[in-house]
């Protein structure tokens, strides 16, 4: 047994009690409960035995006990430790939280005189004494258990995680890893168990409300949809804002979350400020999405398998009028328009009944299915993880679906102590079938929610527009169109570790992206609004991309005995990237047979429609970062990158990309080390900058159209080049420079932790596209002007509230907050980014300096004319406008009202205000999860206050009479039955006048998810199962919403840089409630 030489001053006892285990090489288990580890020890020792030094350093309230290679340390007990005799065997298995079997647990008696550690199986044999009543089984991080044995001879323990040992968890930034009490930039760390039972395709949907500072929104309900993802708000205009995806390390290593299987994902990362996203330079100017995916963790092989079933149907529909409710608006309506008060009701309601709903027409009771199956296990040398999934969702919306197929494999040897190869694969294959009906939006003639509920499912006549006219229901164009869409992607991953001294790692990760995308869509001739002879249409799309990239970094780090710490990371990183695509669409296809695979069908090459790009990007990075910090307590942390892009003009190329932070970690200071229940108390600063190149490529270059919609000359049509956009030589990066400030708390052992953090950030040389004078020949052109900037504030609580070995109960709840502004867009006065539509578009969404981003725009509604003396004493006030310029006061009575702001008497552009701000102004989730034995119930809420939004159908439908309409609207002004109401009158047919009648608060609350399951365990019972765990789920079970859309959370305009909360007729919400069933060897 090797003595013990050191010198201590004042420093902690548990790095007292390491530097014992490190010289001596003897391990010591103790229970943290029974010592002060934080108390500090002053001691000299020169070649003093281990028992001398345990002596001085421990204090009266424990003793210990030295066995073969291990010592215990227990609390002092008033009756000596009880003599060996009986020669009793006890033997079990030790396992952790979720049931697999912990190597290396130590058993032992209290008093240390007897002990072992258990086999690769988790399993353990104990020779006891006479007098022995208890058994203690620790595990580093763990909580330490100390077990009643009575007259048993086999005991099996569970170890639940020490709460204390979450500061410090691991946690993947950018190019590494640190301990989460080393961090010095703002990332948030996601618990998969709270999301891997959560029945979603995309694992971006789960993630909703769940880290502080980023809005995850929906741009429809379908299945396999996208969501729009904002890491602390808006920053750019035209540019791409949506956050960067790492998977393993790969930048870009899938096209979308959906790729991705959630059952593969072992942690998740979100890096949000400048010192932890400057390292990837302008592809982190929106924040960065880390997925690291699992890996093999036992010496035994482990098999998982789980099967899921389950079914959805509509969350919640929409109040619309029904046949009956609907005539009688009609009658109203022809009682207005005949001036004749004595004239009898047109229609009788009585005999339409409740006519056609549909929204129910169109939709179904849709089945879920989702099969997981994974293997995995390491060795001394290696590691390996394999996995394969299957999901097919029907979407709940007739004919629409989606189905992915994933496999992944990763693998890890050692061929030598300083080498480490690596490699990682993933496949995945995504069909989908994209809804083929119009549900709302713009086509009022054939929308589901649009259509009269007194037309039948099989009518094709609709008789309310335009005199009538023949159209493709919603129904129609589901039994008869085809809408597919097919997508490939595959990374292969080879990674290369040398460790050639300790402290120095040389790494090379090299990967090879292939996608692919075939999109095929198909409109027979016998749709109902074709006439004979027209034929039918077809398209066909083909899209492939290939990008290699290489990651190369050198890293070194120390660690001095004065307390001083240093790592270093230098790396330079390049990627190629090509894509090609190819659309052809055909009009008048002779034959319906072939569909999309005999394009030549057609009566005349005049129909058709081709399009051809190819697209190669190039960019090139230096990166380096290096970390500091001092006895816990000092932190300093600086990065940089300089990156190079081939987005921009040849002398902008290149960018440097900066950040610096900040820690102090104030529990190490001396005079709170006595603080026995604070375990953590940091304040973190940092500032940076980094770059945004996301816009499509070569907009820097001139650019030439071609046209062969020329004239004839001798017969024939020639094709002509023109000039479609000028060059801009100075065209160059986005500027987002970041401040940060935050704290972390952490008490209780670990039982409560709190993370605030606030920041403010700015946009400047935004990525435009500037309207020019005609007379130039270009109506636009692509430059840098103008700044945004965002502030906010984020809380993040996690709470352990009870852990006991057989209930335990705990909390996580996120709370945000962010302010998006447009600072300056140069001369313009506003920028419109989406309108409303008709003969005068009008600006709903749109950019305007000193107002926020997703800013809403339209009239202000101030009623319906009730009098005529409100109208004619208007004509010299001027203090109201209607878009009709109807001058009888008696046949303006009932019709819509607006504000004229200037009070020319026209309705115009100069009348619109600001209406509101599409952005919440809180938003995040609550989760409490309660674990009962091998009961596991789990609620999430998430929620978002605030924000306004369009509805969009309301704007289309607006008092006409060609559509139907809102309940509500049965309440509309009339001179008898309602008088006072402010509801336009039937038959005023004011469309696509956006108002803030219109606007509706966006907010809701959600319980989004309920999961109960139960874990039988199985290992006394055969060897051939660990475990069974069944567990049903609901997802979107219930919203509290005053919108009277589908959804608030909804953004139809999802492809857009900007555009956020539009509900542009977008694909419902469903309710969901899964099954399953998971077992594991």
């Amino acid at each position: 047994m090797q003595p013990v030489t050191k010198n201590f001053r004042k420093t902690p006892l548990k790095n007292v009690l390491k530097e014992v285990e490190a010289q001596t090489g003897l391990s010591i288990m103790y229970d943290t409960r029974e010592l002060n580890l934080e108390r500090p020890v002053t001691a000299s020792f020169d070649r003093t035995p281990v028992s001398q030094v345990l002596r001085e350093v421990l204090d009266r309230t424990v003793q210990y006990s030295i066995k073969d290679k291990m010592i215990v340390i227990y609390k002092a007990s008033a009756t000596p430790p009880p003599a060996a005799g009986t020669g009793k065997t006890l033997t079990g298995t030790v396992l952790d939280e979720t049931g697999a079997p912990m190597v290396g647990a130590a058993v032992a008696t209290p008093d240390g005189r007897r002990g072992t550690v258990t086999d690769s199986n988790g399993r353990y044999s104990l020779t006891l004494g006479a007098g022995d009543a208890l058994i203690s089984v620790s595990y580093l991080g763990y909580v330490t258990r100390q077990i009643v044995i009575g007259d048993r001879t086999e005991v099996d323990v569970n170890l639940v995680p020490d709460a204390k040992n979450t500061i410090n968890e691991v946690v993947v930034i950018g190019y590494g890893a640190v301990k989460k009490s080393d961090l010095t930039g703002s990332v948030s760390n996601v618990k998969m168990s709270d999301i891997r039972d959560v029945p979603n395709t995309s694992v971006d949907q789960a993630l909703q409300g769940r880290i502080a500072g980023v809005d995850i929104m929906s741009t429809s309900g379908a299945p396999g949809a996208t969501t729009s993802i904002r890491v602390r708000g808006t920053r750019s205009i035209s540019a791409s804002n949506e956050p960067l995806i790492v998977v393993d390390g790969v930048i870009d290593a899938v096209s979308d979350l959906n790729d991705i299987n959630s059952a593969d994902i072992e942690q998740i990362s979100v890096l949000k400020d400048a010192s932890s996203t400057a390292i990837y330079g302008s592809r982190g100017a929106n924040g960065v999405i880390i997925v690291t995916t699992r890996q093999g963790v036992t010496s035994k092989p482990s098999v998982t398998a789980k099967a899921e079933f389950g079914v959805s149907k509509l969350a919640r529909d929409l109040d619309l009028m029904d046949a009956q409710e609907f005539v009688r608006y009609l009658n109203d309506r022809n009682y207005f328009s005949s001036r004749d008060p004595q004239r009898p009701p047109r229609f009788d309601p009585s005999e339409y009944g409740r006519g056609t709903d549909w929204i129910d027409e169109i939709t179904r009771t849709a089945l879920y299915q989702n099969y997981n199956l994974s293997v995995s296990g390491r060795s001394q040398k290696s590691s390996y993880f394999a996995a394969l999934g299957g999901n097919d969702t029907q979407g709940i919306v007739d004919g629409s679906g989606f189905r992915r197929i994933t496999a992944r494999l990763n693998l890890s040897y050692d061929f030598a102590k300083w080498l480490t190869v690596g490699f990682k694969g993933s496949y995945t294959f995504r069909d989908e079938n994209p809804n083929r009906a119009t549900i709302g939006g713009a086509n009022i003639w054939d929308g589901a929610v649009y259509l009269a509920p007194t037309m039948g499912p099989k009518d094709y006549i609709n008789p309310l527009y335009e005199n009538g006219v023949r159209i493709d229901t919603p129904r129609a164009k589901i039994d008869c169109n085809e809408n597919e869409s097919e997508r490939m992607t595959n990374t292969d991953v080879l990674e290369f570790t040398i460790k050639p001294v300790r402290g120095l790692i040389i790494k090379s990760q090299n990967s090879y992206m292939v996608y692919q995308r075939h999109d095929y869509q198909f409109w027979p001739s016998y749709l109902p609004k074709r006439t004979e002879g027209e034929g039918a249409d077809a398209y066909r799309y083909e899209g492939d991309a290939r990008r290699l990239t290489s990651e190369n970094t050198v890293s070194y780090s120390k660690k001095f005995a004065s307390g001083h710490y240093f790592d270093a990371m230098a790396g330079f990183s390049a990627t190629h990237e090509t894509a090609n695509f190819f659309s052809l669409k055909a009009e008048g296809l002779l034959t319906d047979d072939l569909k999309w695979n005999n394009m030549n069908s057609i009566g005349s090459k005049e129909n058709y429609n081709a399009s051809t790009s190819s697209n190669k990007v190039v960019r090139e990075s230096v990166l380096m970062r290096l970390n500091y910090n001092y006895k816990s307590r000092y932190y300093f942390t600086f990065t940089g990158r300089y990156d190079g892009s081939s987005n921009f003009a040849e002398n902008n190329k290149w960018g440097f990309f900066p950040s610096a932070a900040v820690k102090w970690n104030a529990k190490n200071e001396n005079f709170l080390k006595q603080v026995r229940w604070l375990d953590e108390l940091s304040l973190r600063l940092s500032a940076g900058r980094t770059g945004n190149d996301a816009i499509a490529t070569y907009r820097s270059l001139e650019a030439y159209g071609t046209t062969t919609n020329g004239y004839l000359f001798g017969g024939t049509q020639s094709a002509s080049f023109f000039p479609s956009r000028v060059a801009n030589p100075n065209l160059t990066w986005e500027k987002t420079t970041l401040y940060n400030a935050g704290l972390d708390f952490s008490a209780f052992d670990g039982r409560l932790n709190i993370t605030v953090d606030g920041y403010y950030s700015t946009t400047r040389d935004l990525l435009l596209s500037l309207q020019t004078i005609h007379t130039t020949g270009y109506t636009s052109r692509f430059t840098n002007l103008g700044k945004t900037s965002n502030r906010g504030v984020e809380v993040s609580v996690e709470s352990r509230n009870i852990v006991k070995p057989k209930f335990g109960w705990t909390t996580s709840f996120t709370l945000s907050h962010n302010k998006q502004m447009v600072d300056d867009i140069g001369h313009e006065e506003y920028v419109s980014c989406l309108e409303s539509g008709g003969n005068t578009n009008y600006m709903m969404y749109g950019y305007k300096t000193g107002y926020p981003l997703n800013a809403l725009w339209g009239f202000q509604y101030a009623g319906v004319w009730k009098t005529t003396d409100q109208f004619e004493r208007n004509r010299f006030t001027k203090s109201y406008i209607s878009s009709s310029t109807g001058s009888d006061a008696q046949l303006m009575l009932g019709y819509p009202k607006y504000v004229d702001q200037n009070r020319d008497g026209i309705l115009s552009e100069e009348d619109l205000i600001y209406l509101g701000n599409s952005d919440p102004v809180l938003y995040g989730g609550l989760q409490n999860t309660f674990n009962i034995g091998g009961l596991r119930i789990g609620f999430y809420f998430s929620y978002s206050l605030g924000g306004k939004i369009y509805n969009y159908s309301e704007l289309a439908m607006a008092g006409g009479y060609a559509t139907n309409q809102y309940r509500y609207m049965l309440d509309a002004w009339h001179p008898v039955r309602n008088p006072d109401s402010d509801l336009p009158r039937a038959g005023t047919d004011d469309r696509l006048v956006p108002s803030s009648l219109q606007v509706h608060d966006a907010s809701y609350l959600r319980l989004k998810n309920a999961t109960v399951s139960y874990t039988f365990d199985l290992r006394k019972k055969t060897r051939l199962l660990r475990d069974i765990t069944l567990a049903v789920t609901g997802e979107n079970l219930w919203l509290w919403t005053k919108y009277n859309g589908f959804d608030p959370d909804v953004s139809s305009e999802g492809t857009s840089s900007t555009l956020r909360r539009v509900d542009m007729g977008a694909y419902p919400r469903s309710r969901m409630f899964v099954f399953s069933i998971q077992l594991r060897y």
